[in-house]
């Protein structure tokens, strides 16, 4: 079986993706400290998604590096994607897990989730995905890349799209401004998490038309939509201090 080359234009890929690890490691961390201060199940939860999705990046990024050592995308990089999308579909049922303790909605749902997430999970790995092998190797195979790539995305769109919903409902009876805010926060955060498969599919769907192109802009703005999503989702739990101030002046001056 042969392997796709490494394309010297993903390169710049690889070093975002290294300084995307550092940034989303640093607030892992930062999540999990304030668990240990508080002692209560939200932020762990939350901090348990951030670290899955983190963990997600760096194997991706393995993967990459693998191409970057080597010239070729080789068995590290076939089993960087499966493994990827399987730490996504976790990071998924933990952040639903964490806006369900936070706004009490949603409790039921947790067991479908999980259910569906594993089945999602045994898909990616199924031989038929051809995960980094080149098209002339598989011609006239069965191929269920994607309808893999579908499930994940509607899966962990839905659960994003849910997560929103029941947060807008959530900010009616809000009983502060802070608490307001919160969850507006988390609702934009989750927003971002939508807008990131929205850029992986248009990265796909422009690979259809342009000809060896591995790449293109929209994974750079998808990865950077993740990044966003930390810090909002990190703030509208932990409420810092000057966002507290922040708001408090705001709601003076309204």
């Amino acid at each position: 079986m042969s392997f796709n080359p490494f394309d010297a234009r993903v390169f710049p890929l690889f070093i975002f993706y290294i300084i995307l690890i550092i940034l989303t490691v640093f607030l892992t961390i930062k999540m999990f400290m304030k668990w240990k201060e508080r002692k209560v199940s939200p932020p762990l939860y939350l901090a348990i998604g951030f670290a899955f999705f983190t963990t997600a990046l760096i194997m991706l990024t393995i993967g990459l590096a693998e191409g970057v050592i080597t010239g070729y995308y080789m068995y590290i990089y076939r089993f960087s994607l499966p493994f990827g999308y399987t730490m996504v579909i976790i990071s998924d049922i933990f952040l639903f897990k964490f806006a369900s303790e936070i706004t009490e909605r949603g409790e039921k749902l947790i067991l479908p989730l999980i259910i569906i997430g594993a089945i999602i999970i045994v898909l990616h790995y199924l031989p038929w995905n051809w995960w980094g092998v080149p098209s002339q190797d598989f011609e006239g195979e069965l191929d269920i890349r994607i309808f893999t790539t579908l499930t994940l995305v509607l899966y962990s769109n839905i659960i994003y799209l849910f997560i929103a919903s029941i947060c807008r409902k959530s900010m009616v009876s809000a009983v502060d401004k802070v608490t307001y805010y919160g969850l507006k926060l988390l609702f934009y955060s989750m927003i971002c998490l939508v807008f990131f498969f929205a850029m992986f599919i248009f990265d796909t769907v422009l690979m259809l038309f342009i000809e060896n192109l591995r790449y293109s802009i929209f994974i750079y703005i998808a990865w950077g939509s993740t990044l966003v999503f930390f810090a909002l989702a990190y703030c509208s739990l932990v409420m810092p201090e000057w966002l507290v101030k922040w708001i408090e002046k705001r709601n003076i001056n309204e």
